[in-house]
């Protein structure tokens, strides 16, 4: 690092006036503050460091054999005219005939982990393929067989057959990463193999959607079409992400590309390696943020958390004495700040090991340990033993003053048509009234209203008296589908 120092004509003033050693004294005291500098070299070089790293880093070719079909006009299924007219033959007897078989080919970027040959990259490079052919930047290519995939974070694991000793790279911990720091992508966006992209950690934890564990790293670093798999680099060149998505209306990078943190990652990979697939955690809830409203009613202060909505029956959840309502503030000493951090420790346990949380139950904390399951397959929820009631009692429709609710019983016929059993008691929402406190609370009409302020109602009128006396925000549990979710109502002020 260089620095010049420019010296002005009032600092050798402010010497002479002040004369020779305290002079120079002076000078030295005050002139820091009113220099201006030009330092060489002050944006990083990764040269260095991309003749370490890329080496490690392949192309990922796949083709898909894609079957003989028909070659027929572009319309709906139904709508075809032709077909309309002279039978769903028509495009096989007039058509041309079938279009011979064909291939699809994709590209992606991927990262050698190990002297064995595993490479790991996207789900999504590699989903279908028939054939999968890495490229190293030297030329040399290798036909690469699929170990294991998993959907829920779009990672994939390949294994190719090393000729002697091959290049890696090591992994980082993602969990030290902070935002402003230096990050590299590396890959071969739009088939420009074997090329690095220098910028920044711009957000963490970031959820856009893409499956249950969403936790991904926001940076700034060019991701493009032909990134994706490809790892993403701190600046001591450990991989902390894998290159997943971009937010984009263009197609092109506009600086908001995502990565997959390794850390999450990585235990997905250690699986894939084991068994080729991946077995998770399961507790069997369904949880929610807690929104200011929901903190208020529940009398949380500034507690953050992940809100039991529901607890699937003969769940671990249950077994342990997890309940609707309870606030799950940590896991295993380490604290809990929003659901999604719940859902992916969780997954990340396996079966069968225990573990104890931290929970708020009616306003006193309290731990539990549970014994964590196997997450079915198919996903978090799972179904409910039904109990079984006496007969219902009709007591018509109703309404919900002020709050835009129009409520009505839960008979059978309304039980059978939403697909719930007689062990389901509440009041139905039959309408809800546009630009209502209730449709702002985010009510629909199918909705069933089981609790307000925490106490079971099981019939329009208890719903409307309770909701009549209740203090705002009011705070409901709604069954809907599958699931239940906590909302908060806010009557109008009179």
């Amino acid at each position: 690092m260089k620095t010049e120092v420019r010296v002005r004509p009032w600092h050798l003033a402010l010497v002479s006036l002040t004369g020779g050693a305290v002079g120079a004294l002076v000078f030295a005291a005050f002139t820091p503050a009113r220099i201006e500098s030009q330092i060489d070299g002050l944006m990083p070089s990764f040269a260095a460091l991309a003749q370490e790293v890329m080496p490690a880093v392949v192309n990922i070719n796949t083709t898909k054999n894609v079957p003989a079909r028909t070659q027929r006009r572009q319309y709906p299924r139904g709508q075809d005219p032709f077909e309309q007219f002279f039978g769903e033959d028509f495009w096989d007897r007039f058509g041309g005939g079938k279009r011979g078989p064909s291939k699809q080919r994709s590209l992606g970027s991927g990262f050698v982990i190990d002297d064995a040959g595993y490479i790991v990259t996207n789900r999504h490079v590699v989903e279908g393929a028939d054939d999968i052919d890495v490229q190293f930047s030297t030329g040399k290519q290798f036909k690469a067989k699929l170990v294991g995939e998993d959907a829920k974070t779009d990672v994939a694991l390949l294994k190719i057959t090393p000729q002697g000793k091959i290049p890696t790279v090591p992994l980082g911990d993602s969990d030290k990463l902070q935002v402003g720091d230096w990050v590299l992508a590396a890959g071969n966006p739009f088939g420009l193999s074997h090329t690095l992209t220098a910028g920044i950690v711009s957000a963490r934890d970031r959820v856009i959607g893409a499956g249950p564990y969403d936790d991904f790293i926001q940076t700034d670093a060019s991701i493009n079409p032909g990134n994706s798999g490809g790892p993403l680099f701190d600046q001591h060149g450990r991989v902390i992400g894998i290159n997943t998505a971009i937010f984009s209306q263009s197609g092109g990078n506009i600086g908001i590309g995502f990565a997959t943190p390794i850390n999450l990652a990585r235990a997905v990979v250690d699986q894939l390696r084991t068994s080729g697939k991946v077995t998770r955690g399961w507790l069997g809830v369904s949880i929610q943020p807690l929104g200011p409203d929901i903190r208020q009613a529940l009398g949380l202060g500034d507690t953050e958390g992940a809100l039991i909505a529901d607890v699937i029956a003969k769940s671990p959840a249950e077994t342990s004495g997890l309940k609707r309502g309870d606030v799950v503030i940590g896991i295993d000493g380490k604290p809990i700040t929003e659901p999604g951090q719940l859902s992916r420790t969780i997954a990340t346990m396996p079966p069968g090991s225990t573990s104890t949380l931290r929970i708020i139950r009616d306003g006193k904390e309290r731990s539990l340990e549970v014994k964590v399951g196997k997450q079915p397959e198919g996903g978090e929820r799972g179904a409910g033993e039904e109990l079984g009631r006496g007969d219902d009692e009709d007591e018509g429709n109703g309404s919900a003053g002020g709050l835009g609710l129009q409520l009505d019983t839960l008979n059978d016929a309304a039980r059978r048509q939403l697909g719930y059993g007689r062990e389901i008691v509440g009041a139905l929402v039959t309408a809800v009234a546009d630009g209502s406190p209730a449709e702002e609370a985010g009510m629909r009409p199918g909705d069933v209203i089981l609790q307000v302020d925490r106490h079971d109602v099981d019939s329009p009128r208890a719903a409307g008296a309770a909701l009549a006396k209740a203090k705002p925000p009011i705070l409901l549990l709604v069954k809907r589908g599958e699931s239940t979710v906590f909302l908060t109502l806010t009557p109008p002020k009179r």
